[in-house]
Parts: C-alpha cells; structure tokens; sequence
C-alpha cells in the first residue's frame, strides 16, 4: 500500500506525458480539406482571395498500444528485485490509468526442472531443433481484476524482499520461496527468440497498433548451444 500510495505522482506523471504526446501526435497527422461549401464571412474578400470555402480539420484515430514485459528471474536479480518491482507496478498501474492492455512474463530455468513433466516441458527434439530450456510465467495480464492484481503484487513483493540485504538478526529469517519459484540462471538469449512468436500473437489477440516491448534485467545471458 505504501508504495502505490508513493508511485501516485510518478504515475500520474506518466500518463500525463503519454497523453500529450498522442494528442501532438494526431495534431501533427491532421489533415485540413475544404467542404465545397462557401464560406460567407468571406465573401467581401473575393477579389484578392481564392479561398472562399469552408474547411474541415480531421484528426486520425488515436493508435492502440500495447505493452509485453518481460520480468529476469533470476539470481543475480536478487538484491535489486525490490526496486525492480517498483519500477515494475508503475508501468502497470499506468497501464491500467491508460488502458493499455499488457502482459508480464517473468522468465526462469528453474521451473521446469521443478514441476518435471508437470509443467509440460518438451523432452523430445529432432535434428536441427534449437533446444530452449525455458519456462515464461505469466505473474500479471490485463485481463485480471484489480483485486488479483494486487494479490499478486503482494506475493511477489513478499519474494522479492526475502532475497533483498536485511538485518538477519534483527529482522528474522524469512521463509523460503516455493522450490518452483526459485531464482536461477539468465535464459534471456531464449527469452528473446520466444518473444518473436510470442509478441505477434499478443499484438493479433489484443487487437493493438503498437507493440512495445520492455525487458527488466541485468543481461548477461545464458548461452544457447544445443
């Protein structure tokens, strides 16, 4: 609640940019065409102007936007998870402010070796195949309720400051995160090449324009060889 209530400014901030942006944007794509209709109030001026109808101002639609996070999960994150989250929910609660629909996908190594035949991971490849060892977990979407939202920020914040620097002895030691959702390696590399079919089906189902696309990490990737 704390940090909602600390992000309002920054986030109304935002949407207050976006939106002047879209509307110098459509001001800027106007086009002016005359209506064939005279313009009466210039009338007494047709001896020396040629320009005697009325006009019209159109401006274009405003563009559907649509926004595809994608959250590391992994180790190395692990002290700056907290921030991240911050930076994280503003973007979602501008989207919400905006209506901008928007999916966040945390991507980890760690499930599917966790959840085992559970999570549906493929085992078998034929030649030439590029073997991925991915899982994306879908943490937030549009489509949720607020309530769930919120829910979700809560867990997620709850992990993120289990991993963060603490008084130990003071403070006390937290429990550990369920195995599944543990902190791993960096599939980014994989990530990226998930993307490219991924973000085309998003941009289809939401019905959006433009398509924006954020990763939250610190790089340094994995290596892809198989």
């Amino acid at each position: 609640n704390k940090t909602k209530v600390d992000s309002k400014k920054a986030v109304s901030y935002m949407v207050k940019e976006f939106e002047m942006k879209k509307s110098a944007d459509a001001y800027a794509r106007a086009t002016t065409s005359k209506t064939g209709t005279l313009d009466m109030g210039k009338l007494h001026t047709y001896k020396y102007n040629d320009d005697l109808f009325k006009k019209v101002t159109t401006l274009p639609g405003a563009t559907n936007h649509g926004l595809v996070l994608f959250l590391d999960w992994s180790g190395s994150m692990a002290h700056n998870l907290v921030g991240t989250m911050n930076q994280l929910y503003n973007i979602i609660w501008f989207c919400n402010r905006t209506q901008i629909p928007f999916e966040v996908y945390g991507f980890s190594n760690v499930f599917n070796r966790r959840m085992g035949e559970k999570s549906g991971y493929a085992q078998k490849f034929k030649s030439g195949d590029l073997v991925l060892n991915l899982s994306l977990l879908n943490f937030f979407s549009s489509k949720m309720k607020i309530q769930e939202q919120n829910d979700m920020m809560h867990y997620l914040y709850m992990l993120a400051s289990r991993w963060g620097y603490r008084d130990w002895r003071n403070d006390g030691y937290p429990y550990s995160e369920p195995l599944s959702l543990a902190l791993g390696s960096t599939p980014l590399n994989d990530t990226i090449i998930v993307a490219m079919d991924l973000l085309p089906m998003f941009k289809k189902s939401a019905g959006v324009q433009k398509l924006h696309s954020v990763f939250l990490t610190d790089g340094a990737s994995n290596n892809i060889n198989n």
